[in-house]
């Protein structure tokens, strides 16, 4: 599973979502306190676009039907059982590159 360059810090705005389209599957990525984090871009309820949502905290909210997670580990204070995938971030100065799984 190799680290694939997605994006640049400085495009990923503060306080909100970046979606980053490949080819496999669609990626968020979130800007909080310096660090960046990716998470799938997919709701998992009915298949919103995450990164469409609003940022509070730590937790993306779903921009259909108001579903959040926690974007450092896809956990959901709304059901413990449900969770989305993350994915791990490396940053190199400005370049930011996700650990991509070959396939899930």
């Amino acid at each position: 599973m190799p680290f694939v360059p997605v994006a640049k810090v400085s495009d990923i705005p503060p306080g909100s979502a970046l979606l980053v389209e490949m080819k496999e599957r669609d990626i968020a990525l979130y800007y909080l306190d310096g660090q960046v984090y990716a998470t799938t871009d997919l709701c998992p309820h009915q298949g919103a676009s995450l990164s469409g949502g609003t940022l509070n905290g730590e937790k993306i909210v779903c921009p259909w039907h108001q579903w959040c997670f926690n974007v450092k580990d896809g956990s959901s204070p709304m059901n413990p059982r449900l969770k989305i995938k993350t994915y791990e971030v490396k940053q190199e100065g400005d370049q930011v590159f996700v650990m991509v799984p070959d396939s899930e």
